[in-house]
């Protein structure tokens, strides 16, 4: 999968890139995307252990344009439908809002799939 990271409301753009990097170097993240799980618990937790002062109570998360967790609580949201749509298709769209200021940023990734480890744990340099 291709991963758009969309950051916004961060204090400044030091801010938001630390996070987008966080987020689309956490290889829990990864995975979940690459298994079709819309797992709010894994990118909010890479958001609140990057360094970062946050308030959970500020953090907003969209995956594919559907809220999913709002203001620091994960809300009801269709599982399936949003699993779904990250199976079917290729590119992701993670957007995260952390209330705190104006700068916005985006950043780009990729999930990390179970042929990917496989092919690069069969053989050593």
């Amino acid at each position: 999968h291709f991963i758009q990271l969309d950051i916004s409301g961060s204090r400044n753009r030091d801010e938001a890139l630390t996070i987008a990097k966080a987020v689309a170097d956490g290889v829990l993240v990864k995975t979940a995307i690459a298994g079709a799980d819309p797992n709010w618990g894994r990118i909010v937790s890479a958001v609140g252990f990057c360094g970062v002062e946050v308030y959970e109570e500020n953090i907003s998360l969209k995956i594919n344009g559907t809220l999913i967790y709002e203001a620091g609580t994960p809300i009801e949201f269709d599982e399936k439908l949003v699993s779904d749509g990250i199976r079917n298709n290729r590119d992701v769209h993670i957007e995260i809002n952390l209330d705190l200021g104006s700068e916005n940023l985006r950043f780009w990734t990729c999930d990390l799939t179970t042929e990917y480890v496989r092919l690069n744990s069969e053989y050593t340099t």
